[in-house]
């Protein structure tokens, strides 16, 4: 039954609110409501069930679920559904219902613009439609067996229409805004393509009215088409190479890729006329030159297929007389169940190389049956994870020389690094993102699927350093209830993190701050009674109750001065007197003194003695060697302080260097160290260090005012470089990592709606980065082109460029496969999104947060396990092995 109502809407500056009442049937008849009451609508901010008081006579007990879907620029569905708890019929006891109204931000629209959206119905799904009217021509000469689709996108949903041939056809759609995204028409050899042109790309839908929407066809477009397969299943030296496949057009290479045995490409959009050459590139492998035949051809518009099979390979004997014999000598941390693979490669044309397999990750020598011709060679090595650690295999010497009929040895150490497991998180690659604690927080993690959730912890959130914080302000115990309504609807565990500052260097005047026995003395109390409610949360369903991330900026200050571990700063004063303010009855331990190294040893004791069973990382930041240009450029800087011989010098700066000068300085100062210390019923304990290193680089959407007016603007480029600088930092460290407060904004395509004043929209390249975002795939055209136009202040010129375009165009990067892929052997074990003011996963904060909510509910459909990732190894540096054919 549809029903119809009176609608009475008070637009209170503080809490604006609605009331619906006089419900009766569309006739006037009154209602009869047996199994539920529906409402739906349009809302610039999220509704809950809190938010909603349903008045009945006589009194009925009744049930309120509330459905919401994120439609972009804060606007969402909503659907509201009342119905009985004791199974019986509400009949016309529902006398009014009163909402409170939540705005996603003050430049939300206001609630009285979707008056008209509202719907009721008693017992069925309110009448909200329209009709959308489409005009198609007939279909183009030379296309069989082929339909226009048409997608309707608004917000997280996507409706689908087939319109007809030559004719107009009319769909029921329901009301909103959609944008219009219309697919090519094509033969499924792709050798003709046939653009479908639409009148508007942005309609709006009323509810009871038809909305029209013309389509035109472009020029019919013909090309060529060439698969082709390989199939190298009988030669053993083949099988698992990775070989490279070129097209030559009219004798002119245009094309190269790597290819496969077992799989097929296919080359599409190929000229109509000319001569066309496909071939393989010589291999020359394990002293076998392999060589291919090549196809030619006449580009025809028409399909072709190729198949490559043992009979088009031929190989010839590629060995040396004056060739050595190689020895290569394993020294491993620890021997594990684990064959390595190396592979040498010389510089001459094409490239010698060699593979050799099955060589033991433990220590021995041996000695290999190929021999090498001599030469010098890169040697190339895999990083690899076993029982979640990750593993390094570093080569030496780098190049490898190899004389005539000389004994060579290549010298492989296998080294421990990072383990995986943390404690608290799950054994696979994770995500979490920020809560600001709004109720709807809740349902935008579950849709999320994340495994953390975070939160600065105090009253302002800067360590409180100036008063002991009453209990009623730390907001502790309310993030690990968040955490754990998320899970209930999850039904999986969701750890929460307290970010604590205990000495907050964030805020400038640096050797001030640090030096100030009466801010400790606070920091370090209302820590303690942010540990304890913590602690107090353990239970056998959540061995780990939280998380902390401690002093963002601290390391980083204390890094990019110099400060040494002896550098003084008042500790165990303001500790003790933090310590006997709570009661904690635990002396002090001589290992913490009264300097830089003492200070964080008392953050990682006081953590440990406090809350054992919490999780404990330090954040560090890119800026910390002494400013964050070398992200865009190896960048020289004149004072860098280096912990290896502690000395201030001019020095290089790359993100592998970068990471190694942030790690070294990290375990310098103490980081990372265990403590001794007596309990307090009198017997000896270690208090371990820190269990991560959190990694920031700031907290903001790229293209937001206050990231690219302050040098922050990152194409994938710049992204790939900052996890770079994670690889090296956990390589050096040996310890996981988690990257903090990244931006999960996603760039814009042409089919999104991009403002004049888009700064308000929270775009950015972070989310399209890590996720993959395959409608931009390698094309910076296929970014929407106001974006692309903005320009950056002159100051950043030599790091961003004059504009967007500019940024993206000076390297080449593909978006069409996420980057996450690798991260465990980058040694990060989870990231974590968003933050204040900068995208994650909660509405509200980024208007396109429900981009990414999406990205990672499909993600934990299949996530990385700490088994799966690997990297390529050259030397000391790490890249992903990204592919680059679909």
């Amino acid at each position: 039954m549809q029903l119809q109502f009176k609608l009475n809407m008070t637009n209170d500056a503080w809490y604006p609110t609605l009331d619906l009442n006089e419900i009766k049937s569309t006739s006037g008849s009154a209602v009869d409501i047996k199994e539920k009451l529906v409402i739906v609508f349009s809302a610039p901010g999220k509704i809950t069930a809190g938010d909603i008081n349903v008045e009945t006579n006589p009194w009925k007990p009744l049930g309120i679920k509330v459905e919401s879907t994120d439609v972009g620029g804060g606007i969402f569905d909503v659907k509201v559904i009342v119905e009985p708890t004791d199974g019986q019929p509400v009949g016309d006891a529902i006398q009014k219902i009163h909402m409170g109204l939540n705005v996603s931000s003050a430049d939300s629209p206001a609630w009285s613009d979707f008056r008209e959206t509202f719907a009721l119905a008693a017992d069925e799904e309110p009448g909200v439609t329209g009709e959308l009217s489409v005009s198609c021509p007939p279909l183009p000469a030379g296309l069989k067996n082929t339909a226009v689709e048409l997608r309707l996108v608004r917000g997280d949903k996507t409706l689908r229409v087939l319109p007809g041939f030559g004719h107009v056809s009319t769909f029921s759609v329901n009301a909103g805004n959609y944008t219009v995204i219309a697919t090519d028409l094509s033969t499924d050899d792709g050798t003709i393509r046939v653009p479908v042109n639409i009148g508007q790309a942005e309609i709006t839908i009323d509810k009871g009215r038809t909305t029209s929407l013309a389509i035109t066809f472009g020029a019919v477009d013909r090309s060529t088409t060439i698969d082709v397969a390989l199939n190298f299943s009988g030669l053993a030296g083949l099988r698992d190479e990775e070989l490279t496949l070129i097209c030559s057009e009219n004798g002119t290479d245009k094309l190269s890729l790597p290819v496969r045995s077992g799989q097929q490409y296919r080359l599409e959009h190929l000229p109509v006329s000319g001569r066309f050459e496909i071939r393989l590139a010589d291999l020359r492998l394990n002293n076998v030159h392999y060589l291919f035949d090549d196809y030619d051809g006449q580009f025809d518009g028409q399909y072709h297929s190729i198949n490559y099979t043992q009979a088009q390979v031929s190989q010839r004997g590629d060995s040396q007389s004056n060739a050595a014999k190689l020895t290569v000598s394993v020294k491993a941390d620890a021997a594990v169940s684990k064959s390595l693979t190396l592979r040498l490669t010389d510089n001459s044309v094409p490239p010698r190389q060699y593979r050799f397999d099955a060589i033991a990750a433990q220590n021995g020598n041996i000695e290999q049956a190929v021999l090498v011709a001599p030469g010098a060679y890169t040697v190339v090595s895999d990083t690899f994870i076993l029982d979640g650690v990750v593993h390094y295999v570093d080569v030496s010497p780098q190049p490898l020389l190899v004389s005539a009929n000389a004994p060579a040895q290549l010298n492989v150490a296998v080294v421990k690094g990072a383990n995986l497991r943390v404690k608290g998180f799950p054994e696979y690659l994770t995500f979490g993102a920020c809560a600001n604690m709004v109720p709807t927080n809740v349902d935008d993690f579950a849709a999320a699927r994340v495994s953390s959730i975070f939160k600065y912890s105090g009253d302002d959130g800067m360590g409180d350093a100036g008063d002991y914080l009453s209990p009623s302000k730390e907001p502790t115990l309310q993030i690990i209830k968040m955490a754990r309504d998320v899970s209930a609807k999850l039904n999986e565990p969701v750890l929460p993190l307290m970010v604590s500052y205990t000495c907050n260097l964030s805020l400038g005047d640096v050797t001030n701050i640090i030096a100030d026995p009466v801010r400790h003395k606070f920091s370090f109390a209302n820590f303690i009674q942010s540990l304890q409610m913590s602690q107090s949360q353990k239970d056998a369903e959540h061995p780990v109750p939280a998380g902390y991330i401690v002093n963002p900026d601290y390391l980083g200050e204390c890094q990019k001065y110099g400060f040494l571990p002896t550098y003084e700063i008042p500790v165990r004063q303001p500790l003790t007197e933090a310590l006997a303010h709570h009661n904690v009855n635990v002396q002090v331990p001589a290992g913490i003194t009264n300097t830089l190294k003492g200070y964080i040893r008392a953050v990682n004791w006081l953590t440990r003695v406090v809350a054992p069973d919490v999780v404990l990382g330090w954040q560090v930041n890119l800026w910390g060697v002494a400013g964050s240009q070398w992200v865009y450029k190896d960048f020289v800087y004149d004072d860098v302080f280096d912990a290896a011989d502690l000395q201030h010098k001019k020095m290089t700066v790359d993100p592998f260097t970068a990471g190694r000068l942030t790690a070294q300085y990290a375990l310098l100062i103490g980081v990372f160290d265990d403590i001794e210390y007596i309990r307090a019923d009198g017997s000896p304990d270690v208090a371990k260090g820190a269990d991560f290193m959190a990694a920031d680089r700031y907290e903001a959407d790229d293209f937001t005012i206050r990231s690219y007016a302050n040098g922050y603007c990152y194409s994938p480029y710049e992204w790939e470089r900052t996890f770079d600088f994670c690889a090296s930092l956990s390589r050096h460290l040996r310890q996981p990592v988690l990257p903090w407060q990244v931006p999960a904004s996603h760039l814009p395509t042409s089919a999104d709606d991009v403002n004049a004043d888009f700064n308000t929209q929270n775009w950015g390249s972070g989310g399209s980065y890590l996720m993959g975002h395959s409608e931009i795939g390698t094309s910076v055209d296929a970014i929407h082109e106001r974006l692309l136009a903005l320009k950056f202040d002159a100051a950043y010129a030599s790091m961003m460029g004059n504009d967007t375009r500019e940024l993206f165009s000076r390297h080449s990067w593909d978006l069409s496969t996420p980057k996450y892929l690798d991260f465990p052997s980058r040694g990060i074990f989870h990231v974590h999104l968003g933050g204040g003011a900068t995208t994650g996963v909660i509405s509200g904060v980024g208007d396109a947060s429900s981009w990414m909510r999406n990205k990672l509910k499909a993600y934990r459909d299949n996530p990385v396990k700490f088994e799966e990732s690997s990297a390529l190894k050259s030397g000391s540096q790490w890249r992903s092995k990204t592919p680059t054919v679909k």
